[in-house]
């Protein structure tokens, strides 16, 4: 026996691998405010902002001190756990997102022993699943995308959900082509907002925007070439049709709504009126059916996925100058609830950020 096949009692134990520590920029937070829910309710309700602790960096995951945080009407859906048909997603008797915030723009603070995209110090932005609304987020670097230089950190806070959303239906679900015209309903708020400007970015020769009269001026900044009023005037009475109808609304009949599609046009539903149980499921399923015979198409009900190339496009075209999110309100982490209350009122002029 050699001394190699020998080990004393008093000899170490063999060394066992660990996972290498997060790098990171000095000590480590243990601790955070965040906006938490733990039960479905209204916002102002059952959402309290309490100290929590921050959440582990994986090997691959960066945590990001937030800048700040878009809010969405997916957060307020998160929150409230409506439609109940949404309940097998959102969680059956309790949410499974407990702090809202999909969308998140802020620093690197660490970064997981795999990541080499990043390093603490950058810049990035990225849509989460939830936990936004907080001083500390994490989430894979692969979600994330860094932020240009001459671009805001609140504004690229607003590029996520909204904007996957817009661009997706546009360019993918509608199959907009350069040249065509195109009717965005639901001309206001984040997905209407960015709609209109990512229509004309994506070639469209002329956008009509339908808002209400508050929302005017913010769709003819946005770049829409007409904006009906629909608290004065009908949609339908212009007597015309268009390439590709983007449906932010649902405020038409499935009728009057193919009835504003030329032949060979697409429908694109992205939203509709909901209530507490059923709605917008019956429009949603509907849809696709209705469209079904004739030239013009609509595909079923999509949700935007979560994209890294759509996220560095958009925000590409925001450096350039060719996009602008629309700001709506900044409000303070401690107004959380409110923010989400507000959200859920779906009146929103652009993009609202909470910034902790």
């Amino acid at each position: 026996m050699t001394d190699l096949d020998h080990t004393s009692p008093s000899a170490a134990p063999p060394s066992v691998a660990t996972e290498p520590a997060p790098r990171h920029t000095g000590p480590r937070p243990t601790t955070m405010r965040a906006a938490v829910h733990e039960r479905y309710g209204n916002p102002e309700e059952v959402v309290v902002v309490k100290t929590v602790p921050v959440p582990e960096v994986g090997p691959d995951d960066v945590l990001v001190r937030v800048a700040a945080a878009s809010v969405n009407a997916l957060d307020w859906h998160y929150v409230t756990g409506l439609p109940m048909f949404a309940r097998p997603t959102l969680g059956l008797r309790r949410p499974k997102r407990q702090v809202p915030g999909a969308d998140v723009a802020g620093v690197v603070e660490a970064v997981g022993s795999a990541v080499t995209r990043f390093q603490p110090g950058d810049r990035v932005f990225g849509e989460v699943s939830g936990g936004a609304f907080a001083e500390y987020v994490v989430a894979p670097a692969d979600w994330l995308v860094p932020v240009p230089e001459g671009v805001g950190i609140e504004t690229a806070a607003t590029i996520g959900v909204a904007a996957e959303t817009a661009l997706q239906g546009l360019r993918d679900w509608g199959r907009l082509e350069p040249g065509q015209r195109v009717l965005v309903n639901g001309a206001s708020g984040g997905v209407g907002s960015f709609a209109v400007q990512l229509a004309k970015a994506l070639g469209a020769s002329h956008v009509t925007a339908v808002c209400s009269t508050g929302n005017v001026e913010a769709a003819r900044r946005a770049g829409a070439d007409r904006v009906v009023d629909y608290t004065r005037k009908d949609v339908r009475a212009l007597g015309e049709t268009f390439d590709l109808f983007f449906d932010n609304a649902g405020s038409l009949t499935l009728r009057d709504s193919r009835r504003l599609v030329s032949p060979g046009g697409g429908y694109v539903m992205v939203t509709s009126p909901k209530s507490k149980w059923l709605h917008p499921m019956p429009r949603m399923l509907s849809v696709p059916v209705y469209f079904a015979f004739g030239s013009q198409r609509a595909p079923a009900f999509k949700v935007a996925s979560r994209n890294r190339a759509d996220l560095e496009l958009v925000v590409d075209l925001v450096a350039r100058g060719l996009v602008t999110p629309v700001m709506d309100r900044r409000w303070a982490l401690a107004d959380a609830p409110e923010a989400l209350r507000v959200q859920g009122e779906f009146h929103a002029r652009g993009k609202s950020v909470v910034i902790p």
